[in-house]
């Protein structure tokens, strides 16, 4: 078998990307956002669907201009020099040092109604153990078995979705009060939907060509949107008998069809989209990691081009936030608010650098409006978070530029 037949075609990276976009974000965001605003929420899903294709569309597009493991960092380093591909870099770095155990808590929740004694922190350790192990694996094979659960997944939220609006009898449409504030939230909330496409980059070694990467793009953005628009027409339309008394919960989607056996195929679905968040961020991330050559150890890769120092760096790191939860330190929306400030700040710099690549034209124009949309969002992140951004970017603006 050639090195081309083992990298990365249309369907395999698309199985990459699919399933950790979804992520924890298809389970939680659909059911809090209605809960929170009602049927602003379609709205809502609409406009996040169009971001994040733009999004994606930008990200792909420089990927593709300059690829290698350090994924748009080296956009960034080619244009803005050495010291703001390191700060985008520490950026992203920084936001997985919290977000995949905020992915991995997530799961854990679904898991602890079968172990009511055992440690949420715990459960995602032992979630952590075979997630590591599949990190550490010929990534070919990884995008193989995501390609297959993600499909199987999607076709799932795709179908119980579609069969739910098959049989709602009205299709009613009553708008609650308008709050301006709760509207805010809820697009600081759903920005958890669109992470991932900084990433993609990571993997563009992997690849078989630069139209591999631009077709899985587009085939994965349309996807995701379709999934999440649908999940939020069914909720919205639906026919639920306690929907107006009880808190919407995603399981009753899945009811319909699938009976007694809902609730623990959607803790199945949710465990397998975790993990894959988590494959895609690690990995990306500890490809950035290895190619930045920090330490000797984060540079090391095993015969299967899977970089083992960096991956196992993030994982200590990870195991050492888990004691934190577990000593009730940390929690879950700690973790979700330090992970979002960090991606946005980090997405921000790939635009500013989007923007001066770019001719004018549709993607540099959309680049404009995302960045300010974004420093919108950034503004409402935790204060100690935007704090170590604002020190950080200092420190790179004022720091003389250097090799190193």
């Amino acid at each position: 078998m050639s090195t081309t037949d083992k990298k990365l075609n249309i369907f395999t990276l698309s199985g990459l990307i699919i399933g950790p976009i979804l992520g924890s974000g298809v389970i939680l965001l659909p059911p809090l956002l209605f809960n929170l605003v009602g049927n602003y929420s379609l709205y809502i899903w609409i406009a996040i669907s169009v971001l994040g294709f733009i999004f994606a569309l930008i990200f792909g597009k420089l990927s593709i201009l300059y690829p290698g493991e350090g994924g748009v960092s080296l956009a960034t380093k080619n244009h803005l020099g050495k010291k703001y591909q390191l700060l985008t870099s520490f950026y992203l770095i920084c936001a997985v040092l919290f977000g995949p155990v905020a992915v991995l808590l997530t799961a854990a929740q679904f898991l602890q109604i079968y172990f009511h004694n055992t440690s949420i922190a715990l459960i995602a350790l032992y979630l952590y153990i075979p997630t590591y192990i599949l990190l550490l694996s010929n990534i070919n094979f990884i995008a193989k078995i995501m390609l297959l659960l993600t499909s199987l997944i999607t076709v799932i939220f795709i179908v119980a979705s579609i069969n739910i609006l098959i049989n709602t009898n009205n299709f009613i449409f009553a708008l609650p009060l308008f709050n301006f504030k709760d509207i805010g939230y809820s697009f600081l909330l759903v920005f958890w939907a669109i992470v991932g496409w900084e990433v993609i980059g990571n993997y563009s070694n992997d690849a078989k060509s630069s139209k591999t990467i631009t077709s899985s793009v587009i085939f994965s953005a349309i996807i995701v949107s379709l999934v999440y628009i649908l999940i939020s027409l069914a909720i919205t339309f639906g026919d639920f008998n306690l929907k107006t008394t009880n808190n919407f919960q995603l399981v009753w989607i899945l009811d319909p069809i699938f009976g007694n056996f809902s609730n623990l195929l959607l803790t199945v679905m949710t465990i397998i989209l975790c993990i894959g968040t988590i494959i895609l961020f690690v990995g990306g991330v500890a490809r950035l990691v290895a190619s930045l050559k920090l330490t000797k150890f984060t540079s090391i890769h095993l015969k299967n081009n899977s970089p083992f120092g960096a991956i196992t760096s993030l994982a200590s790191f990870h195991l050492f936030v888990l004691i934190l939860v577990f000593y009730e330190v940390l929690n879950t929306a700690d973790l979700v608010a330090f992970a979002d400030g960090f991606f946005i700040a980090n997405a921000l710099i790939g635009l500013f650098t989007a923007i001066i690549i770019f001719e004018n034209g549709f993607l540099k124009y959309s680049s404009y409006i995302l960045s300010f949309l974004f420093f919108l969002i950034l503004l409402t992140s935790n204060i100690y978070i935007l704090f170590t951004i604002l020190v950080l970017f200092l420190y790179t603006y004022f720091k003389k530029n250097t090799n190193i």
